[in-house]
């Protein structure tokens, strides 16, 4: 018999992870449920995260935005600080699963669950995102890009929780754009997240994630190398094509799907940044 249990605060919600071994948060549960009826996962008791005050706000300071790990696509789809601020994470919510899905998936459990194809982390680490990981043992901050670059050191523990994502507001254009299997239930195949700074039409800080062509999301350094000083139509020139192919090949260059993911990131690219700078050209 599996034990529900439901903390109304995050040091109690702390508190039942230290004490309950073997036990499974449940935040939207989109990916849960799915893997405790296909028996993959027996925990030995659940704890709902919903009730949990604070983890489904979305609160700005003049620096940063910060939200909450039970914060819903829907939410974030719908939030003027974000559309007002990170183009790119709304066109994530926007695009992301059904309605239905978008009411119940949560931004914390589509992190930490740690798919290839998680829609919302591209958009976090080009947008330098940070997590916020708690136990009762402390806090730690960690980087959204250096979490999954060191994963199996830095994945939340059996302990822990993630609480927050913080984001710095950085005066920057954002986009994003995926290739999706189905429209409305669409898994992500391929996705960019891009980032970047533009004065007098040229890049002077960029960042561009790429998601579902690897074990996890990254950022193509050396496409962000050669961008900065560039013009910003040097984007939709054939060397950032070349670059993305390149690197998608060299990390998949063993599956079946390497040759079509090859050839659909270079759209998927054009895509994300167009509706990122979108009239600035």
């Amino acid at each position: 018999m599996v034990d529900f249990l439901q903390p109304n605060t995050v040091d109690e919600l702390k508190v039942l992870l230290s004490k309950n071994a073997n036990s499974k948060l449940l935040a939207g549960g989109t990916d849960l449920m799915l893997g405790l009826k296909k028996e993959e996962k027996s925990p030995n008791c659940l704890i709902y995260m919903g009730k949990v005050a604070g983890l489904k706000n979305i609160n700005e300071d003049s620096k940063q935005i910060i939200l909450g790990s039970m914060v819903t696509f829907a939410e974030v789809k719908e939030n003027m600080i974000i559309k007002s601020n990170f183009n790119s994470l709304f066109l994530c919510a926007k695009n992301m699963g059904s309605p239905q899905i978008r009411n119940i998936a949560t931004i914390g459990g589509n992190i930490v669950n740690a798919g290839s194809a998680a829609d919302i982390v591209p958009c976090l680490i080009s947008l330098n995102g940070v997590l916020v990981i708690e136990s009762v043992n402390g806090t730690r901050q960690i980087s959204c890009e250096k979490y999954f670059k060191d994963y199996s050191t830095q994945k939340v523990k059996e302990n822990e929780i993630m609480t927050k994502v913080i984001i710095p507001k950085q005066n920057r254009l954002s986009g994003y754009y995926k290739l999706g299997k189905r429209n409305a239930l669409a898994i992500s195949r391929v996705s960019t997240a891009i980032s970047l700074r533009i004065e007098d039409k040229i890049i002077n800080n960029i960042s561009i994630s790429l998601g579902a062509v690897g074990r996890f999301p990254f950022r193509v350094a050396e496409l962000e190398k050669q961008a900065v000083g560039k013009q910003v139509h040097w984007l939709f020139s054939e060397e950032p094509l070349k670059i993305l192919e390149d690197t998608v090949y060299k990390g998949i260059k063993e599956r079946k799907t390497m040759p079509f993911k090859k050839e659909a990131i270079k759209g998927v690219y054009r895509k994300a940044v167009e509706t990122a700078i979108e009239g600035e050209m």
